[in-house]
């Protein structure tokens, strides 16, 4: 098979199985099976862990939270696995090329970590309506690189004082998107190649490609989460916005 077509293939696969995966309805499906209620006509209307905390409890808050962030950064290392382990591996790699385009897998990592962000926010099951990608961001910056898990902990600083998980989200993730680019921009000007961003994606790859498609890929997913806060940071300047009682 022409190696065009095959990655082709690979970007639209990635783009699918992120998008159908990261638009599964985890807090309404768990409120429907287990309480026989649908969020979203309780609380705020969401269909996102927080709104699933505020009408079911802590625990199943907490349990759709981390659940949107796996299915968020799940897709990114199935898409890993397949793209390094089968004999298709050699398709995506091209000597040849500028040196960032010399290895297309990380940009299929990130394709099929953003349409999670994307199905989570316009989900196809639920009509094109969905969260807010907190979850889904904060899945994607803290599982997969430890200097991103390391930056998260200015989320949960915030959220402890703040008990805003949007205010939270936006001010939290400020400092992973800055990183992704300081780290990235020293690799290109020094060729530094240690990683800092992965503990499994960037084994044994070119460090600086691999951190210019996390940089890109999480400001993307950055961006979105701002859009779908647009409410909320209205009601920030307000000083109206609602907090989360069920975290203390």
């Amino acid at each position: 098979m022409d190696i065009n077509i095959v990655n082709i293939l690979t970007a639209l696969g990635a783009v699918l199985l992120g998008y159908f995966v990261g638009g599964i309805p985890t807090g309404i499906i768990i409120g429907k099976v287990f309480f026989h209620k649908d969020i979203r006509q309780f609380g705020s209307g969401n269909s996102g862990g927080t709104n699933a905390g505020r009408v079911l409890g802590k625990k199943v808050g907490l349990i759709v939270i981390i659940l949107d962030m796996l299915k968020s950064i799940g897709v990114g290392y199935i898409v890993w696995a397949i793209v390094t382990f089968t004999p298709l591996r050699e398709a995506y790699l091209f000597p040849d090329a500028v040196k960032l385009f010399q290895d297309l897998r990380p940009l299929y990592y990130w394709l099929a970590v953003i349409f999670s962000g994307i199905g989570h926010c316009y989900s196809i099951y639920l009509k094109f309506s969905g969260g807010k990608a907190a979850a889904t961001f904060m899945g994607m910056s803290t599982l997969s690189s430890w200097l991103g898990f390391a930056c998260g902990f200015f989320y949960l600083i915030t959220l402890k004082f703040k008990k805003m998980v949007s205010f939270s989200a936006l001010v939290g993730g400020l400092p992973q998107v800055l990183a992704a680019w300081i780290v990235f921009i020293i690799q290109m000007a020094t060729d530094f190649q240690i990683s800092f961003f992965s503990w499994t994606f960037a084994l044994g790859e070119n460090a600086l490609i691999w951190g210019l498609w996390y940089a890109i890929a999480i400001t993307i997913m950055y961006v979105l989460m701002a859009v779908r806060h647009r409410s909320n940071i209205e009601r920030i300047k307000a000083g109206t916005e609602r907090k989360v009682t069920w975290i203390k």
